[in-house]
């Protein structure tokens, strides 16, 4: 079986995230950091599904050393801060050791939003030396704006090192990157856009553990439509982001087989596009930075 349905002559795929690996990761997340078992199913149902790579940090706890008996099993984008560009490159290795690779296919730089604009330069130089070492194929951001997009765009283009994937925030209540000029510009371009929080760290699918965030109006009314529409929370929430029209890949984190093996089912429906009506402009619950 394969994750990667066709739209418009192009493809988009489902990742394996694996921030509860090695962590508690997820405002919804009743289970906690993930056990050895619980990671292997996982592991056997994507390959099963074909799901060919994994996204990671060196920030997820032991993330990485646990994606280790696996990591020549995927391609692997992983991300490191750039709030000192000197230490990225020891901080590249100490991943790649955990990981028992001596390269990955991408890195991405985590905080980029945070980085002043003189720091900017001298992290995509950093990059660009990783890029001509080998230790990574591709290299780029995870950001949460249209701006910040445009911004890594001209830093990369000024830097003379090319952007190979960004990774930004989306979901059927999180449209303010919906219609993004730059980023179709980037996906014709050939550069991957990564699709995070496309349940909104589950807070879409409802269940236990969402707080009072799980009551917001604005949550509920989109939880409405997906049954009034006739489908589940979850497939209405993958209808969506199927249907982005820059995205090539969708970053999903589960805490179980039996979760993933729902999404990759639900990932094989029609993409559509969630009515603009659920569009949500509450900041307070569209950024999970801004969370108690």
């Amino acid at each position: 079986m394969s994750n990667q349905p066709e739209r418009n002559g192009r493809t988009s795929v489902l990742v394996l995230g694996t921030a509860q690996w090695g962590n508690a990761y997820g405002i919804t997340n009743a289970v906690g950091r993930l056990s050895d078992a619980e990671i292997t199913g996982i592991v056997s149902v994507a390959q099963s599904w074909g799901i060919s790579a994994v996204d990671t940090a060196g920030g997820y706890g032991d993330a990485h050393a646990r994606l280790q008996p696996w990591a020549d099993a995927f391609a692997i984008t992983t991300k490191v801060a750039g709030a000192d560009p000197a230490a990225m490159a020891e901080a590249v290795q100490s991943g790649l050791a955990s990981l028992g690779r001596s390269s990955v296919e991408t890195l991405l730089v985590h905080d980029w939003d945070a980085l002043s604009d003189a720091v900017r330069p001298d992290v995509v130089n950093e990059l660009g030396a990783l890029l001509e070492s080998g230790v990574v194929q591709a290299v780029g951001v995870s950001v949460y704006s249209e701006d910040e997009v445009a911004a890594a765009r001209s830093a990369f283009l000024m830097g003379g090192v090319p952007l190979g994937a960004v990774q930004v925030p989306a979901n059927a209540i999180d449209r303010r990157l919906d219609n993004s000029q730059v980023l179709g510009d980037l996906s014709l371009a050939g550069v991957r856009v990564q699709v995070r929080s496309a349940f909104l760290q589950g807070l879409l699918l409802g269940g236990s553990g969402a707080g009072g965030l799980g009551a917001h109006p604005d949550v509920l009314a989109f939880q409405a439509a997906a049954m009034g529409a006739g489908f589940s929370p979850l497939v209405y929430a993958l209808r969506h982001v199927h249907a982005l029209p820059w995205a090539t890949e969708i970053v999903v984190g589960v805490t179980s087989g039996a979760e993933l093996d729902a999404i990759a089912t639900a990932w094989q429906t029609t993409a559509e596009s969630a009515p603009e009506s659920l569009a949500s402009g509450d900041l307070e619950l569209l950024d999970p930075r801004r969370w108690a």
